[in-house]
């Protein structure tokens, strides 16, 4: 009874987040590749048709449906405190500048055209941990 009662749990988590329209579109989009793909006789064409958005399939159409209707929007339009969020998010999000200094060349002077070893014999007894009181 554990096990049932953790899986409703995890699938009332999923619906709650709204994964389960993700989970939906990424079948949808697998299904159109491999469709797109076999009509047109090449997996890049098949894959341009699948994401360019000009070619949603009834799975797709159902999926954005879905989530309008979840959010409470049923005609696609956003709401002014939907707007006002982006704007919000927008003005929050920085873009951040890197300036790079002109390279300034490195000059390695190496005596040596082959690796030196340790002349030095390893230190006998060797040394024990001391043991604090």
């Amino acid at each position: 009874m554990s096990r049932l009662s953790q899986t409703l749990v995890v699938a009332a988590l999923v619906v709650s987040i709204g994964l389960h329209w993700a989970v939906l579109q990424s079948a949808a989009w697998v299904g159109m590749a491999v469709a797109y793909s076999v009509e047109k006789g090449s997996l890049s064409e098949g894959l341009s048709d699948t994401f360019d958005g000009d070619h949603p399939c009834p799975l797709c159409k159902a999926v954005k449906q879905g989530q309008q209707t979840e959010n409470g929007m049923p005609d696609g339009g956003t709401t002014p405190s939907k707007l006002k969020e982006l704007e919000l998010t927008l003005a929050l999000v920085s873009i951040p500048k890197f300036v790079f200094s002109p390279s300034v060349p490195q000059c390695w002077i190496t005596t040596s055209s082959r690796l030196t070893t340790r002349q030095e014999p390893p230190v006998t007894p060797p040394p024990q941990r001391l043991e604090r009181i």
